[in-house]
């Protein structure tokens, strides 16, 4: 079997407008705050750097090996030739009006909540019900045009965006092992039942783009400071033009 080609982008649903930034921001702050505190409860405890930053919330459609500029070049072309918005409305022909207000509220384990890695929080239902299928149909065409790696194409895409991932959680003091002494897993069931209706933002998924993979350190939006993101190298728009634009800078 060849060895597996690194993984260098993907392709996603950004979620950061600059509507929806603050209420990431605040959500999540607020996330951090109670859940990172010397106070916190055992059961309701989470490492810190497990909670991801606002600049990096999205949902991930695939994964892709582009390893030279003129790889990513070609995919970018590819997407820019894809007509999303035709895809979007063959699924619903009110899907645009569903994708310009959608609530991401609760939280959920990707894995059993008494041993998992991530926590993550997912569209409404009446979003992911559109979402799924549409993301279902861009992932075909862009595995058959070659530019997304075809593991996992039998399953169903999984609306997700990761607030929690233990694989960034390092132990205190810098070393190699991940938080809990080499275990990725935790404990989440008193977490899901505490933040099982958290509100966490609501604001339009108006895109589709290719990110580099690996959070990084940019300037946000109008020189406000600096944040995580990962860094969005193009996209396009769900709604011909007609959408709130992804925010500019270093890292989109």
């Amino acid at each position: 079997m060849p060895p597996r080609p690194p993984i260098t982008h993907f392709l996603c649903l950004p979620l950061i407008t600059p509507t929806t930034r603050p209420q990431w921001a605040a959500s999540l702050a607020r996330f951090t705050a109670e859940t990172t505190s010397p106070s916190t409860p055992p059961s309701l405890s989470l490492p810190p750097k497990a909670i991801r930053p606002a600049g990096a919330i999205h949902l991930t459609i695939g994964i892709m090996s582009l390893p030279t500029p003129e790889r990513v070049a070609a995919a970018l072309e590819y997407l820019q030739h894809l007509d999303v918005s035709s895809i979007l409305r063959s699924i619903d022909a009110r899907a645009p009006n569903t994708m310009r207000h959608v609530k991401f509220k609760g939280l959920r384990a990707m894995q059993a909540p008494e041993k998992t890695s991530s926590l993550y929080v997912a569209p409404a239902a009446d979003a992911e019900a559109v979402l799924v299928p549409f993301c279902e149909m861009v992932k075909e065409k862009f595995v058959a045009a070659d530019f997304m790696l075809a593991e996992g194409i039998e399953r169903r895409v999984k609306m997700h965006a990761t607030v929690v991932n233990t694989i960034y959680a390092r132990e205190k003091g810098g070393g190699k092992r991940r938080w809990g002494r080499g275990s990725r897993k935790i404990d989440a069931r008193g977490v899901l039942r505490e933040w099982g209706e958290m509100e966490w933002a609501v604001g339009e998924v108006g895109r589709v783009a290719v990110c580099e993979m690996g959070v990084r350190e940019v300037v946000l939006e109008g020189g406000e400071g600096l944040g995580w993101a990962y860094r969005e190298v193009g996209g396009v728009d769900l709604f011909g033009g007609e959408g709130e634009e992804g925010e500019e800078g270093d890292g989109r």
